[in-house]
């Protein structure tokens, strides 16, 4: 006997509600993300902004003023031994002002970062976390790498940044490591550090940024938590073959840092 087939509309319509509502899922998905590469890529802008006002407008006045002050001690032999004092107080808490200012922009957007490399700008910014945490740093940098271009640069340097963050909320931090590795096929940046993670509640928005980033990139985001203690995070990024576009059009850095522990300026060369 022959197998009668019937079609029953009900039975369809779910499946095309779940359709629908997919679709609807994925391209709200693709608008939030689009939303927060706009908002990543506006904050640099800003951030830059307000650097740029750092140092040519701030810095640059109070040095002006330093300078008007070492030549009123300089040219005015009626000045008492008070004055001098207070003349030395000023020019001291200047030179706190535009370190102040210069932390400020490097903080905001490393110089070292346009001018030497992704190294060194790494390299300057844990050495002064860790010392601030009273915590031990270690890194290790590869002599040769591909060239990147600005954007993949910053977006590495802002992961890097963020992990470092959320390694400073281990409790029980002694120890920071980093390491980038960079082969034919692939560059790879790890960050790690002991003692006890926080919840991943605690850092669910962090860990949403670092991974936003990455996948700007073309990248891939690994963490890993062992049973042991501590965490790891590492960033893969596959390096482009010749025949392909170029993910990157600037260098890392000329010459990369040996491996170092605790010292307090970046070595290049």
């Amino acid at each position: 006997m022959a197998e009668v087939k019937t079609h029953n509309p009900r039975a369809t319509r779910p499946r095309e509600a779940q359709a629908g509502i997919g679709s609807h899922l994925n391209e709200r998905v693709d608008e939030l993300d689009a939303l927060a590469t706009f908002l990543h890529a506006d904050i640099e802008r800003y951030k830059t902004a307000i650097a740029r006002q750092l140092h040519d407008e701030l810095a640059g006045s109070v040095i002006a003023a330093m300078m008007d002050v070492a030549w009123i001690e300089e040219h005015e032999a009626s000045v008492s031994p008070p004055a001098k004092m207070r003349f030395a107080r000023i020019k001291d808490s200047l030179r706190e002002a535009i370190g102040l200012a210069r932390r400020m922009v490097e903080e905001l957007r490393p110089t070292l970062l346009d001018s030497i490399g992704l190294f060194a700008a790494l390299s300057w910014q844990f050495k002064r976390g860790c010392e601030r945490a009273k915590v031990n740093y270690i890194e290790a940098y590869p002599s040769t790498v591909a060239d990147m271009d600005m954007s993949a640069l910053i977006a590495l340097f802002r992961i890097a940044q963020e992990a470092f963050s959320l390694l400073l909320q281990h409790k029980g931090l002694s120890e920071v490591r980093l390491s980038i590795e960079s082969t034919e096929n692939a560059f790879v940046m790890r960050l790690s550090g002991d003692g006890t993670p926080p919840p991943t509640d605690v850092r669910s928005a962090v860990l949403s940024s670092m991974f936003h980033r990455t996948r700007n990139i073309g990248g891939k985001l690994s963490i890993m938590v062992p049973v042991s203690g501590g965490s790891s995070f590492q960033v893969s990024l596959p390096q482009s073959s010749p025949e392909t576009e170029p993910v990157v059009g600037r260098r890392l850095q000329n010459s990369a840092p040996t491996v170092t522990a605790n010292s307090k300026e970046p070595r290049v060369g």
